[in-house]
């Protein structure tokens, strides 16, 4: 029997998608229209696959799925930030073919259009945490909004059995939208969460 990868990866992550606030895929339904546009954004505070340091490294994988994620069929995108070395941009790449939960969704993907490396500007606030990719992404978190009082809503979902994350801070988007060549799209205003992330060999 093969080794297990060495690995340990802690941090945070951004999640968002088309599914309207809490996302059904929490609580295993179908998603809010059927089929599901999502993102995850790791940034791993520290961590090491393999020998080699993952401190500070930031990835992300969006992902358009016809229906819901576990049907698969879905095309598949990875971005980098372009801070990251030569030896940790391969370790990610490994990570995202190889080892869960990033070969979960990958395992999922009909069509993978790769790995592009592009500048990241991270800002890591909870619930108000924020990406930009020039010309590619903008992703802003924000609170929940009660519709009767207009005061912002907070909720915290503990889900023991979650495999991205165990819990996580529930919230929505200002924007979150995604121009990649033909791969594109805008789901502003919909699902978000923030939450930590504890990843090693089971």
């Amino acid at each position: 029997m093969a080794a297990q990868p060495r690995y340990r990866l802690q941090g945070h992550l951004l999640g968002a998608c088309s599914c309207d606030w809490g996302c059904p895929c929490n609580f295993e339904a179908r998603p809010t229209q059927g089929w599901c546009h999502g993102s995850y954004v790791w940034h791993v505070e520290h961590g090491h696959y393999q020998g080699t340091s993952l401190d500070g490294c930031t990835f992300a994988m969006f992902i358009q799925f016809p229906g819901a994620p576990h049907e698969g069929n879905g095309v598949g995108l990875v971005l980098i930030d372009d801070q990251v070395s030569a030896d940790q941009r391969a370790a990610i790449e490994t990570l995202i073919q190889q080892v869960p939960p990033f070969h979960i969704f990958h395992s999922l993907l009909s069509e993978f259009l790769g790995c592009r490396t592009l500048p990241f500007a991270l800002h890591l606030d909870g619930i108000h945490s924020r990406l930009t990719i020039p010309q590619t992404v903008e992703w802003q978190l924000t609170p929940m909004t009660n519709p009767v009082t207009g005061l912002d809503e907070y909720a915290t979902l503990l889900k023991p059995t979650g495999f991205t994350s165990q819990e996580q801070a529930l919230c929505t988007t200002t924007t979150f939208r995604i121009t990649a060549g033909d791969f594109r799209f805008d789901h502003s205003g919909k699902y978000g969460e923030f939450s930590p992330f504890d990843y090693t060999p089971a």
